[in-house]
């Protein structure tokens, strides 16, 4: 079946956004059976589920209008070597509208998916103290943040901004190019930045992953987890190709407009998909196991591990650490000492929990709770 066929990208259109729908369900339940709370890349990722839910539906809709999955109609004189540059019609109307609103949704969506990425990256592998993994992801979110922002103006401005006339977007092919900026360069550019920042996203967390102290066998196993996303990116390849084949192509009268555009618009709902269930892939693993043998608690442990036999240990993180060295089940509730003394209104800071326990003072000591919300002293 062709992804160009009207069945193909009703298909898409709604099996892409249920199985975003049931990816990010499944993620906020997982969140709730280990009781760790919702952090910045969970909530980040309702937006991107909403955004998902609107192109599959834009899909759908210029299906039912006759705007994607149809050969272009042609309503001009067809002794005229330039009617097709310059005929305009309903269903050329439609058809450039359907694309104009599911790009600028798309741009947002991805975004939020990038940003979501690496805010769990954060979630794992980042103290309060300023590391270059510290520093680098914050960097990676100013630029994932411009890049939305700007690609998204780019698109909602790019023939308003140029001619004042928004309509010259769904015009014909003579208003596009003349009315607008150059929108194969824009949209060439998105989708070769869009690769690239998904790729170096991707790779992000690989280093620290190999830098921690677990078995090999293990962190094949995480660093399989992580690269989960590949799946994403292979969509962002193929997309990106059928984008510069347009594009190269120019105005070509041997290929429908409307057809390449469908096939366009098809990869472009792929790739957001795809990239819905790899952002959340990472987190079921604790629908299947809840006990502190799992992976991300590995990762933390050995973070936690490092971390500790990086600083002058106290009683508490003394026994805490032993208690790891010996494997003890009790692992994942470490205090990490940050050198404060007893008398400091600051508490200690418990580094990579699945749940942050709290901490107050009493009687000039401190009293720390477990996960169960039992004292101790």
């Amino acid at each position: 079946m062709a992804v160009d066929d009207p069945a193909s990208v009703i298909a898409v259109g709604a099996v892409m956004p249920s199985l975003a729908i049931i990816a990010v369900a499944l993620r906020f339940y997982s969140r709730r059976v280990i009781h760790n709370p919702l952090q910045t890349d969970d909530w980040i990722l309702i937006p991107a589920l909403l955004l998902t839910i609107g192109m599959g539906a834009s899909l759908i809709a210029g299906v039912k209008l006759h705007a994607l999955g149809y050969p272009t109609p042609f309503t001009g004189d067809p002794n005229d070597p330039l009617a097709a540059l310059t005929q305009t019609n309903s269903g050329i109307r439609i058809t450039s509208q359907v694309e104009w609103a599911l790009q600028m949704m798309q741009v947002v969506q991805l975004g939020c998916i990038k940003l979501s990425f690496t805010f769990f990256y954060r979630r794992i592998f980042c103290s309060r103290t300023t590391t270059s993994f510290n520093l680098l992801t914050w960097a990676t979110i100013g630029v994932v943040v411009a890049w939305t922002v700007s690609f998204f103006f780019a698109l909602l401005l790019a023939c308003k901004g140029y001619s004042g006339e928004w309509s010259a977007w769904w015009g014909s092919v003579i208003d596009l190019s003349t009315k607008c900026v150059k929108t194969e360069k824009l949209e060439t550019g998105l989708v070769i930045s869009d690769f690239l920042t998904d790729v170096f996203i991707l790779l992000l967390p690989i280093p620290k992953i190999w830098a921690l102290q677990m078995p090999l066998r293990r962190k094949l196993a995480v660093t399989a987890i992580f690269a989960l996303g590949i799946v994403a990116v292979a969509a962002s390849i193929v997309r990106m190709k059928y984008f510069i084949d347009v594009i190269s192509k120019g105005f070509d009268p041997n290929d429908d407009e409307d057809l390449a555009l469908t096939r366009n618009l098809y990869w472009s709902m792929v790739e957001s998909g795809l990239g819905m269930l790899a952002v959340c892939l990472p987190t079921f693993r604790s629908l299947f196991n809840t006990n502190s043998s799992g992976w991300l608690t590995s990762v933390r442990s050995s973070l936690r591990s490092m971390l500790v036999s990086r600083s002058q240990p106290s009683k508490v993180s003394q026994d805490s650490s032993k208690k790891f060295s010996q494997g003890s089940s009790e692992d994942y509730i470490h205090i990490v000492d940050d050198g404060l003394s007893v008398g400091d209104s600051k508490h200690e800071r418990y580094m990579m929990g699945d749940r942050v326990p709290r901490v107050k003072e009493k009687n000039s000591g401190r009293v720390a709770y477990d996960e169960r919300g039992s004292e101790h002293v």
